[in-house]
This record gives structure tokens, sequence and C-alpha cells, in this order.
């Protein structure tokens, strides 16, 4: 029986030699042991002993909150057709169902634009009546901040409900903020609301869904419980091979953030033929061992056709790889048999040939007692990558895929498993995924934290699990953080101009300002890395 680390050579033997079919490459496959993973041989793994464990309760973090506020009743509904007609916004009366007097038609919704007086600063529940020819997404905005997102679909007037949104007593101006456009709005009924309840942070589960996943791991995971609720973790994504985000921040304020995004972008094995150079993996270990959170993201470049992970500059199809055989533990060699035998096809190949390509490197920060917060697959919903070009179903047969050949035949126990599919319907389950994520992208300069979004994830789980804003344009303010009791667990904002001047260690003010940067890093809302228990992150 095979070692878990003979399955890592023969990966590497199999990613790097065996390039066969659609990647163009002649080498003819390399002769390795067939091997599967046996129940005997699972069994083998043992758990961790749960009083070894530095659980949640041993942290102590008191809870934030904003000054009390009174309620006042309201119930007010703004009929849009009172807003004042211009090049892109018509008053119509022809589909029925309308309230008043008709309906605005919007083919620009920078000329939308109506004021309504609020009686009391405090939280309030919007509904929004709309209707579309198809799927559209469209942002409400209240004096400038966005409030909600208006997700319309195909069909009759729809409602969609957005509850604990703070707004200002006084005239507020309703403007639509940078979306799809297209759509009808008819109504917006404002009601007095309530603010996220702490029962959210209470039902988190706890575990994690590897049950031997190793101490270390453990141990963060309970930290990370320990904090939901109470505190926001700092985050940055940062340019592939380089600190330059990073640097930009602690250069300005003497701090790094606690969580830092990687990506094994380039480390795909249409790019790297079978030997990924891993410069990202690299920087994770330095980062894990000056006490840093890390998180992994996967732009997958599609392992055979053209090199791409946006769907629409390669014909590779997700849909094309689906099989009703379970590949996940069998062998490169079993797995190449199949393919020769005709059973599957070579876009199944290529894609177990190109986990197992990325899973060399998982295994050297797993060697490294690096603990990975990993976040494959992101943005599925959206279909702009290939792995969400073909729907749901298939979507959730390649994540649970992944799941199982890196969980049960690599063995990793090292990964706190992120899903950030953008949508409940392509939720793969409670038992593959430890995290629930989602990617904001506000206008420039808006710092709201989106405290109706962070409601909504909370719930697409069975189970609670914990709630994260895994790429952002901006800072979320942590004054509203307190305010809107949205405590995500952390945030990344993204690289590049989004934070810094191209090409530099300059920190820009394009989409979040330095004020804004100051007042976040320096927050007792918001814990930094020098703030992360230096105990997380001893490798014994």
């Amino acid at each position: 029986m095979k070692s878990k680390a003979s399955r890592y050579t023969a990966a590497i033997l199999a990613a790097g030699l065996t390039l066969t079919g659609c990647a163009s490459n002649t080498n003819e496959p390399q002769t390795s042991e067939t091997t599967t993973v046996s129940a005997e041989e699972t069994s083998k793994r043992t758990k961790v002993d749960p009083s070894k464990i530095t659980m949640a309760d041993s942290y102590t973090f008191e809870k934030l909150t904003a000054r009390n506020i009174e309620k006042t009743d309201c119930s007010i509904t703004v009929e849009c057709e009172t807003a004042p007609e211009a090049g892109g916004v018509v008053m119509l009366a022809d589909q029925p169902g309308f309230s008043g007097e008709g309906y605005m038609s919007i083919s620009n919704n920078a000329d939308f634009k109506l004021t309504v007086d609020i009686p009391a600063s405090q939280f309030y529940k919007l509904t929004v009546r709309h209707m579309a020819g198809g799927h559209k997404e469209n942002p409400l905005l209240f004096n400038g901040a966005k409030v909600m997102n208006i997700y319309s679909e195909a069909g009759d007037w729809q409602e969609t409900t957005a509850n604990g949104i703070f707004l200002e007593k006084g005239e507020n101006t309703i403007t639509l903020g940078e979306g799809w456009s297209y759509f009808n709005i008819d109504s917006i009924k404002i009601e007095t609301g309530e603010s996220i309840s702490d029962s959210i942070y209470e039902n988190v589960t706890g575990t994690l869904c590897n049950p031997y996943a190793n101490l270390k791991t453990q141990n963060i995971y309970q930290y990370l419980k320990a904090v939901y609720g109470k505190r926001t973790l700092s985050g940055q994504c940062t340019d592939h091979g380089k600190n330059t985000e990073t640097e930009a921040l602690y250069k300005k304020f003497g701090k790094y953030p606690a969580v830092r995004t990687f990506d094994f972008i380039f480390d795909s094995i249409a790019l790297s033929k079978g030997n990924p150079e891993g410069k990202d993996a690299q920087l994770a270990i330095e980062w894990d061992k000056e006490g840093g959170l890390t998180v992994f993201d996967w732009h997958w470049h599609a392992p055979c056709k053209e090199a791409s992970f946006y769907t629409d500059k390669t014909t590779f199809k997700l849909s094309d790889a689906v099989t009703d055989i379970d590949l996940a533990t069998l062998s490169p060699d079993e797995v190449q048999k199949l393919f020769d035998e005709g059973k599957i096809s070579e876009e199944a190949l290529w894609i177990i040939k190109d986990i197992d390509n990325i899973s060399t490197l998982m295994q050297k920060l797993e060697d490294e007692n690096v603990t990975v917060m990993w976040r494959p697959l992101h943005e599925a919903s959206g279909g702009w990558f290939w792995w969400g070009a073909s729907g749901a179903e298939n979507y959730k047969w390649l994540w649970k895929l992944l799941y199982h050949r890196m969980t049960d035949y690599y063995q990793f126990d090292n990964l706190i498993w992120v899903w950030n599919g953008q949508s409940a319907d392509w939720y793969p389950g409670d038992e593959y995924c430890d995290i629930v994520a989602i990617d904001i992208y506000s206008d420039a300069h808006d710092y709201g934290v989106s405290p109706d979004v962070f409601a909504e994830l909370s719930g697409w789980a069975n189970n609670g699990k914990l709630v994260t804003m895994s790429e952002c344009a901006t800072m979320p303010d942590p004054e509203l953080i307190v305010r809107d009791n949205a405590y995500w667990l952390w945030f990344a904002v993204w690289n590049g101009d989004y934070l810094v001047q191209l090409r530099t260690t300059t920190l820009s003010d394009k989409y979040t300002s330095l004020e804004m940067m100051e007042k976040v890093y320096n927050s007792d809302a918001i814990i930094t890395r020098d703030e992360l228990p230096k105990e997380l992150f001893t490798n014994e």
C-alpha cells in the first residue's frame, strides 16, 4: 500500500511527464504503481485529541456595540413614477400590476433620482418592486451610498427586500448606482426594521468539515470562531510573487493585515507544464512564519484547450468533463487508463492532472505546517470563469471532486475550505465547506458594509458557517461594521491599483482614501497581524 509521500511523488510524475492529450505534449506516459485509497488506509489517519485544541471559548473579546438606537414606527411607499423623467428614465404604464399611476423604465441608471423624507435615524427594511426581461443586477443608493442590490429575473413584478439598512433622518436622495440598467422599477417601501441579530454568530458549527484536520488548523478555526461577531480581520490580496501591497500598508501604518490572499494563478498545468514554480507558495510559507493567516485562490487556467480562466477565452467546457465514475481517489495511472479505454474525456483527465499538479504545492505548504484557508472555484455563478459556465450541478460535481481528491486521496489536513460560489443555488453542502464567502465590489469611496448581503449569506448553509468578504474594492468603515453588527470574518481588498499606485509600494486613494485606511488599521474593531496570537503559528 502506498504512503502519502509516494502518492505525492506519483502525482509529480503524472503531472510533469504524462502530458498527453490536449496539452499538445508528446511525451509518453510514465509507469508508476497503481493505487487507490482504501478504507483501511483512511482509518489509519488519526484525529487530533480534542483536549489539545485551544477552543473558541478560551479567548475573550468584548463585543463592540454602537450607541442605543431608538425605533420610530415608519411605513412609507415611494412611487418611483414620481421621479423626473430623463434620457434613460421614462414613465410607462403598459405592464399590468403596477401600483400608483405607473412605473419607471430604466435604460440608464445614472438618470434616476428622487427624494424621500426619513423620520428618524434608525434601521429600516426596504422592499423594492421591480421587473426585467432577464437577469439584472442594479444597486440602490441612499445619499450616494449603496444600501442594497436589486436582483431581477425574467417574469412578472417581483420584490427584493433588505433589512437592517440604516438611514439618516431628513431628506434622503435615492439613486441607482452603476449596474446593468434595463429594468422597470415600480415602488420602494420603507418600513421600520431590525439590525442584524447576534444569533447569527451563535449558531456557527463547531468543527471543520475534515474531521482529520491537524492541530494547528483546528486551533486557527477555533480562533476564527472566537473572533466572529466581535471583530473583523484585516485582509489584503497581493500581486503574484510579490509583497507590494502588504509592504505598502506596513510602510504607511506600521502594521500588516492579519490575512493575506495568495494565488496559484500561474501554477496551473497549462502554464507550468507540470513543474509549478510556486512563487506564492514560498511567500506563504514566509508569511506564516511571520505570524499571518493565509488564504489561497486559484485562478485556474483551463488545463487543456486554450489556457485561460475566462469562459470567453477558452473552448474548455466543464460539462465535457463530468462523469459518473468516481475519480477522486484513483491514482494517476488509473485515471489515465480510464481515458485510454475511452471511459472518461480528456477534459476529465486533465482536470485530475491539474489538481494533482497544484497538490504538489499544497503538499509543500502542509510539510511546512502552513494552514491554508483554501478558496478555489470562486465567483462561479457569474459564469465568467469556465468552472461556472456549465451550471450549478456541474460546478458542484467539480467542487466535490476537488474536495475528495485533496482531503481523501492526498489527505491534506491543513485546509479550511472557503466556498465562494456567489449564489445559494451553487452551494455544495455543509460537509464540503467551512466558510461561506462573497466578493463585493462597491463604488470607489463607498465604505458601506453590506449588512443585507451579510445576513443573506448567513442563511445559505443548513448549519451555521462563518461568513467572509473574500474580495472587495474598498475597505469597510469599522464604525459601520459595529453600528450595523455586520462583522465579516475578514475583508480582503483586491490587489494592484485597488490599493497601491501601480508598480510601487505607495498607497493609492483611488478606491479607499488614506484617511479611511488609517481609520481601519487603527480601529479597535479590526485585527491586524501583530494582534494575532503568536501561539497559533508554532510549527510543532
